[in-house]
């Protein structure tokens, strides 16, 4: 067993108590629980199918003395002959038998040096009575009422029994129930070794991605790349998903403070030229300098914070964010008569922050109605393949069109803190920058409108 499977044996692996000990333990009081039930029911058939036993053994020992009875002249039972059955005549034996009339009875020499007899009495005719130790004193006890005929034709009431001593029966059972409860108990330890074994190599990949997480803690893997059984495929895919989002992140906050300490060389390098031409400047004369640079800072500090994303979004209804925004949009180019049509179910669902949601269709609803004769629709619809689904969303206008040379140049167009450039080309790089933290793309294609059809293309998880 290797160190990770001795520390979650012994419970002292990191991060709380072992998993493999908890199941072993949980595993073992059901199975203790099992067992034991199991136990106790064998054994109850055990007892039941011995003293059934014991009873056809008593039966066979009246019949077998009923065989070899006789009634003398004075209707008493007499065995003349010895019996078969050779602990009848060995005192102490533990088994006796016996017949009795009103007139007398016989004892089989058993009986000889026994304290307490069995308790015997006559019963009616055609009645059968089977006794243990708690009815009986110390015997087990069959009886069998029968009717004798003489030679005057008259009917003698003839009881015969049998019994024997209950030590016999008992160590029996002790003896049975020594062998029974210790093969359960190594049945036991061999279920709790092969459970041991399994949940090991049940826990395999389990290991393997905590050493793997390890790797990444110490800088030497940047993610998990080995194979796991599909129930772990959640975990491990939505493990590498915030990986990649956090470093994603950490890069984008790098370039954020890289843009912003770019954007403020020249507004502080202008500020410090004017202090140091004039040092008694006033400080209402710095005031334009102060309210660029808090521009600056702000816008900034705006684009890192719709620059990082979450990993795991819950799914949003896409149709009334589109359409409220075709709403507005609508109402801003009234002046041109722009008819939005929004074709979306309303139980389309993404998994996507509405912020961004609102932004990427915001952009592209907003330059197809300033670039387009009038008309543009909006579709979306599901893409299937993953545990969470993907989503297509197309902007269709009516207007010149774009070339797919100009769309790949605008989608690639840096976002710098000092840039000033209005229009689509700003729009479409905004959209591929928010598209692309979710992994999906924009694709340009022909609307059956006359003009452009941009796709949004979140892929499915």
């Amino acid at each position: 067993m290797n160190g990770w499977g001795i520390a979650a044996v012994t419970g002292q692996a990191r991060g709380g108590s072992s998993l493999v000990l908890r199941l072993l333990l949980a595993g073992a009081i059901v199975l203790a629980l099992v067992l034991a039930l199991v136990g106790a029911a064998v054994d109850r058939s055990y007892r039941g199918a011995s003293i059934n036993a014991l009873q056809e053994r008593l039966e066979a020992t009246v019949y077998l003395v009923l065989a070899s009875i006789e009634l003398d002249d004075g209707h008493v039972p007499v065995v003349s002959d010895s019996l078969a059955e050779s602990r009848l005549d060995r005192p102490g034996s533990g088994l006796h038998a016996g017949a009795m009339t009103p007139y007398g009875h016989w004892q089989s020499p058993s009986l000889i040096g026994v304290i307490e007899p069995p308790r015997a009495r006559l019963i009616e005719r055609g009645q059968i009575l089977f006794r243990g130790p708690e009815a009986d004193g110390n015997w087990y006890v069959y009886a069998m009422g029968l009717g004798w005929e003489d030679a005057d034709g008259r009917i003698i009431d003839l009881t015969i029994w049998a019994a024997e001593d209950p030590s016999r029966l008992e160590q029996a059972i002790r003896s049975f129930r020594g062998d029974l409860w210790r093969w359960l108990g190594l049945a036991a330890l061999l279920v709790i070794a092969a459970q041991l074994l399994i949940l090991l190599m049940l826990l395999k990949p389990l290991r393997q991605v905590s050493a793997e997480v390890g790797d990444i803690e110490s800088g030497r893997r940047r993610r998990l790349d080995g194979r796991y059984p599909r129930e772990l495929e959640p975990l491990t895919s939505n493990l590498n998903a915030l990986l990649d989002t956090e470093r994603l992140n950490a890069q984008r906050y790098r370039q954020a403070l890289a843009d912003l300490a770019h954007a403020l060389k020249t507004p502080l390098a202008v500020l410090r030229a004017r202090l140091e031409e004039d040092r008694e400047v006033e400080p209402a004369q710095l005031v334009d300098s102060v309210d660029e640079l808090d521009q600056l800072v702000r816008h900034q500090l705006e684009r890192a914070a719709r620059s990082t994303r979450a990993t795991l979004h819950p799914p949003i209804s896409v149709e009334p964010v589109v359409s409220r925004l075709a709403a507005s949009i609508e109402r801003l180019h009234r002046d041109r008569g722009v008819r939005i049509a929004v074709a979306i179910d309303p139980q389309l669902r993404a998994h996507i922050d509405e912020r961004d949601l609102w932004e990427v269709c915001g952009n592209l609803i907003e330059n197809a109605a300033k670039y387009g004769r009038g008309r543009v629709r909006v579709g979306a619809g599901k893409l299937t393949g993953g545990r969470h689904a993907g989503l297509e969303l197309v902007v269709e206008d009516d207007g010149r069109g774009l070339d797919p040379e100009r769309f790949t140049a605008l989608v690639q167009r840096g976002m710098r803190g000092d840039e000033r450039v209005e229009g689509q080309g700003l729009g479409l790089a905004i959209c591929q920058h928010l598209v692309g933290a979710y992994g999906g793309r924009l694709a340009l294609g022909d609307s059956s409108l006359g003009g452009a059809a941009i796709r949004v293309i979140l892929p499915p998880r």
